[in-house]
C-alpha cells in the first residue's frame, strides 16, 4: 500500500501534513510519499512558500509524477468505501478538528491511501512524538549565526517569542482569518513567565522585528534573532524554537512547532485563547491541555 500526502503552505504547515502522513503509514502500514506538486505553482492570494521538509531528517521520499487530487465528490465518498478505488481519497472534514474515523478507514489490500488537508490536531500523531521530534531537526549543521544564538538558549532560562506580523497584517486573505494578535498578548505573557522566573531571558522571532525592538517591553531581557535570507532560515529558526525552555507563540503553526517539539522537563507554553478570528471555534485539539491560553485583547 502507498500512503500519499499532499503537501503545501509553509514549513509549519508542510510538518503537520508531514507528521499526519508518517503517522498513517504507521498505521496501515503502508509506504509514505510525498506529493509536492503545490510549489510548481502560484496561487492568487496565497504567501509565497519554499519546499522544506527535504532539508529535515525525515524518512520518506518524493511521490514520481504524482497526480494531485482535490477534494472527493460525494459519489466518491461514497463508492470507495465499498469498492477498492486506488487511491482512497481522503480529505481533512474539519480545520483544527480531529476525527477519530480516519483510524478505521475501510481500506482493500489493493487500495493506496491519498491524503488532503492540513490536519492540524496533535491527536493525529501523538503516539509517534519521540520519533517526529527526533526527524523534525535540520538535516544540516546549523550556520554559524544560528549556532551563537542556540548557545545562548541553552545557557539560560530562555522563552521563545514568535511574533507573526507580515501576511496577518498586509495581506487580506490572512488577516481576515488569523490577524496579529496585538501588543497586549505579548505583554500579558511575558509578565506571566517573568513572574513565574525572574530570570527568564527571551528571544524573539519575528518577520517584523523592527515592530517587535519599538513596542515590546523588558527591552534588557530580550534578544532578537536576526533571519538570514537563506532559504533554509525557517528550519533553522524552527530547531532553535525548539530548543527553548519557555514558549509564548503566535497563531502559526511555525511556533506551535517550536512549543510542541520542546523537550523541556517543565513545558510552559503561553497561546492564544483563539487560533483565528472564529469566537465560536472549539481549540481544544489543536492545543494541548496543559498550554496556557491567554486573551489577545
Amino acid at each position: 500500500m502507498k500512503i500519499t500526502i499532499q503537501i503545501q503552505g509553509g514549513l509549519g504547515n508542510q510538518i503537520f501534513q508531514y507528521a499526519m502522513g508518517k503517522a498513517m503509514s504507521q498505521q496501515y502500514k503502508g509506504d509514505l510519499l510525498l506529493d509536492a506538486s503545490w510549489f510548481e505553482r502560484s496561487w492568487d492570494g496565497v504567501t509565497p512558500r519554499h519546499f522544506l521538509l527535504p532539508e529535515l531528517k525525515i524518512q520518506c521520499r518524493l511521490a514520481p509524477d504524482a497526480k494531485s487530487y482535490g477534494p472527493p465528490k460525494r459519489w466518491r465518498r461514497l463508492t470507495q468505501k465499498i469498492l477498492p478505488i486506488s487511491p482512497y481519497l481522503l480529505k481533512d472534514h474539519q480545520d483544527y478538528v480531529y476525527d477519530e474515523k480516519v483510524a478505521q478507514l475501510p481500506l482493500g489490500k489493493s487500495q493506496d491511501l491519498y491524503l488532503i488537508g492540513y490536519w492540524q490536531s496533535f491527536r493525529y500523531f501523538e503516539s509517534i512524538r519521540k520519533q517526529l521530534v527526533s526527524e523534525i531537526q535540520p538535516a544540516f549543521d546549523l550556520s554559524a549565526q544560528y549556532q551563537i544564538y542556540l548557545k545562548q538558549i541553552q545557557q539560560q532560562s530562555s522563552a521563545m517569542v514568535h511574533i507573526r506580523r507580515g501576511d496577518y497584517v498586509h495581506l487580506e486573505s490572512a488577516a481576515k482569518v488569523h490577524g496579529f494578535l496585538g501588543l497586549e498578548y505579548y505583554k500579558t505573557g511575558m509578565a506571566i513567565l517573568l513572574d513565574r522566573d525572574p530570570t527568564t531571558h527571551f528571544f524573539v522571532f519575528s518577520d517584523d522585528i523592527d515592530w517587535a525592538q519599538t513596542n515590546l517591553p523588558h527591552q534588557d531581557r530580550i534578544t532578537f534573532i536576526e533571519s538570514t535570507n537563506d532559504t533554509r532560515a525557517p528550519v533553522e529558526e524552527l530547531f532553535l524554537m525548539s530548543q527553548c525552555r519557555k514558549h509564548i507563540i503566535a497563531n502559526s503553526s511555525l511556533s506551535w512547532w517550536g512549543a510542541w517539539l520542546s523537550d523541556a522537563p517543565e513545558p510552559q507554553v503561553i497561546a492564544p485563547k483563539r487560533w483565528t478570528n472564529d469566537a465560536n471555534r472549539n481549540w481544544d485539539d489543536l492545543m494541548p491541555a496543559h498550554w496556557q491560553r491567554i486573551s489577545t485583547t
